[in-house]
């Protein structure tokens, strides 16, 4: 008698485990509040700077002043809020990347929902809103054409864009259209 669960279930089980470890890490992650009481999401944009106590601090380096310094600076803290996001996220995109591992040397495919939550470059989760921005797109003039609907997700972290078309109607396999016509032909043949 076989075992049940099919064929290599444990590794099915290690990918599943993986994934899910991940999901939590990242969600408890993005809720962790910080020391001085509030979220980590609502203070996004202070940084705090702490020096060991064996260096003194260096003195601050004298900068030709840039006309457009507002616009730089803004650029410069949302790349070290990236930054800081993908640090501290190490561990489930360490997770991510053994998942990833264990199913391309045991050749087995992760499902559709599981493949498309994690970016493929830098190995994040991908949760809208937090480390992704969603958009449906269509490149037809004036958006006419309902099935040329597509939807971006773009990683945050890394920029990335994973590209889905929406369309509920898709064309069918060969096996099932050359089987459409033997059918056809048969009820052709067999009406005249």
């Amino acid at each position: 008698m076989a075992k049940k669960g099919g064929a290599q279930s444990h590794l099915r089980a290690r990918i599943s485990y993986l994934h899910r470890a991940a999901a939590y890490l990242q969600s408890a992650h993005t809720a962790l509040p910080r020391p001085d009481g509030s979220s980590e999401n609502n203070n996004a944009g202070e940084t705090t700077t702490t020096h060991d106590n064996n260096t003194p601090p260096r003195a601050p380096r004298t900068v030709p002043e840039i006309v457009d310094n507002d616009k730089i600076l803004k650029e410069m803290q949302r790349a070290k809020e990236n930054a800081a996001k993908v640090a501290s996220l190490s561990l489930p995109r360490q997770y991510i990347s053994q998942m990833r591992g264990v199913s391309l040397k045991t050749q087995l495919r992760l499902p559709v929902e599981v493949k498309r939550s994690f970016c493929k470059r830098c190995d994040i989760l991908l949760v809208p809103n937090v480390t992704c921005v969603e958009e449906i797109q269509n490149a037809s003039r004036d958006r006419k054409k309902p099935w040329a609907d597509v939807r971006v997700v773009r990683c945050t972290a890394c920029g990335t864009e994973k590209r889905f078309p929406q369309t509920d109607k898709r064309s069918k396999k060969l096996s099932e259209r050359r089987k459409e016509n033997k059918e056809v032909v048969k009820d052709q043949s067999g009406v005249s």
